[in-house]
């Protein structure tokens, strides 16, 4: 029996645990992909507390890990199916095995926001991605397209600028909705 079980190993996930850990509490991390989360996948970290000079989603998400595993906490890689959240006992159910803690801490996490157009899906992988930092490899020298206006987006197109022969921003506004930070 754990103490609290934390669902999900992103940015605010680790940092529960680490507190939890340093508190005496018997604490379990369960991840469904990898340590990081969404953040972990990113060409650069901006916008975050005690990021380094030149932070990518990949370094940050390493420092993440060693931290927590450091500190003690114990993490595993399974995708939770289910979690019984009433009563004294918790009961957290994964595709490997189930779970029980006295309180849950869910920091699930977001994911990146499809278009929900035609071929999307079809494509994902095959011309069409999600993360530049991961993927981005696939792009050099051409023609690509980012969609989207906001800081991420700006973000990932410059990274993309570097590799990619031409990149086009695609946005349903006029100007661009970032912060500014970028240019």
């Amino acid at each position: 029996m754990y103490d609290i079980c934390i669902i999900g190993a992103g940015p605010a996930g680790i940092s529960s645990a680490i507190y939890a850990v340093s508190r005496g509490l018997k604490t379990i991390v369960l991840e469904q992909k990898a340590v990081g989360g969404l953040l972990g996948g990113v060409s650069t970290v901006t916008h975050y507390a005690g990021i380094i000079e030149e932070e990518t989603g990949e370094t940050f998400a390493a420092r993440l890990k060693a931290q927590a595993e450091g500190a003690g906490v114990e993490i595993v890689m399974e995708q939770v199916k289910k979690a019984k959240l009433t009563g004294q006992v918790k009961i957290i159910e994964t595709d490997q095995g189930s779970y029980e803690a006295k309180a849950v801490i869910i920091a699930a996490g977001t994911r990146p926001r499809r278009l929900g157009i035609e071929g999307e899906e079809e494509f994902q992988g095959r011309g069409t991605g999600m993360n530049p930092a991961k993927d981005g490899a696939r792009y050099v020298g051409k023609d690509i397209f980012v969609v989207g206006g906001a800081d991420g987006a700006v973000k990932e197109a410059l990274y993309l600028a570097k590799i990619a022969k031409k990149v086009t921003i695609i946005h349903f506004e006029d100007t661009l909705g970032d912060s500014g930070i970028y240019k």
